[in-house]
């Protein structure tokens, strides 16, 4: 039996996140690796739905409500919707990224940064993981693994300073070259370091942000604002839609 309206709501499903461009919605289903982006009138209406503000939001007219359950079903028959409980805890439909603000500078630690056979293994190490998550796991399953990692090394998170995460960059970048190639992606390249810092207890944000003209996707590590593996002023034209 369908749940009403009064004892249901509808929410993203667990493996979505959306991000909204004016009166253009860019869904990620993490299951399938893939982005979905609608548009029309009633995108403000329905991405209230989404963030939780309750059904027919911002819906003057009849009409215009059917259309906007018409949308509701066709984003649950893509199984980018679901039906929860109202006593169940929501979470957030979008998740907010702190606006980059600029990149992380090692020019004066470069020469420095520790590039012993260990921390070498280390980064070897985090490509060898990045690479088979990347191959046998969906995007899902390689959030949940990487909140697993900081939420078991919490107490490590708490301590790590800004020093410490500027050597380990560091040591990434002048060791990068005998771990990754040119051709290696950002996905793969966000992913390794946010490996190789974890071995460290740094736990940085994970981002995946979308543009729209011309659609594309971008992958990049960033803490409080400042861009660990790319620069602020290439990353601002994406918009977050996945922070970890």
């Amino acid at each position: 039996m369908a749940m009403s309206s009064s004892s249901a709501t509808q929410r993203l499903a667990d493996h979505v996140r959306v991000c909204r461009f004016d009166d253009r919605l860019i869904f990620l289903d993490l299951s399938r690796g893939k982005y979905i982006g609608i548009g029309g009138p009633l995108v403000g209406a329905l991405f209230a739905v989404l963030c939780g503000d309750g059904i027919g939001a911002n819906v003057s007219e009849a009409s215009s409500d059917r259309q906007l359950q018409t949308a509701i079903k066709r984003l649950r028959d893509q199984q980018l919707m679901s039906d929860t409980s109202a006593q169940r805890p929501k979470r957030p439909s979008a998740i907010a990224a702190i606006e980059p603000v600029a990149s992380l500078s090692i020019d004066g630690v470069r020469e420095s940064a520790q590039a012993d056979w260990r921390t070498l293994l280390r980064l070897w190490r985090a490509t060898i993981v990045a690479t088979i998550w990347l191959r046998r796991l969906n995007l899902s399953d390689i959030v949940n693994r990487v909140m697993a990692l900081r939420t078991r090394n919490h107490a490590a998170e708490a301590n790590a300073d800004d020093h410490a995460l500027l050597a380990a960059v560091a040591s990434y970048v002048r060791l990068r070259p005998f771990a990754l190639t040119s051709h290696d992606r950002c996905l793969k390249d966000s992913l390794t370091l946010i490996l190789f810092l974890a071995g460290q207890g740094l736990f940085p944000e994970w981002v995946i942000g979308v543009r729209i003209h011309p659609f594309g996707a971008h992958s990049w590590v960033q803490r409080r604002g400042v861009v660990l593996n790319d620069f602020a002023e290439r990353v601002r034209h994406y918009r977050a839609i996945l922070v970890v």
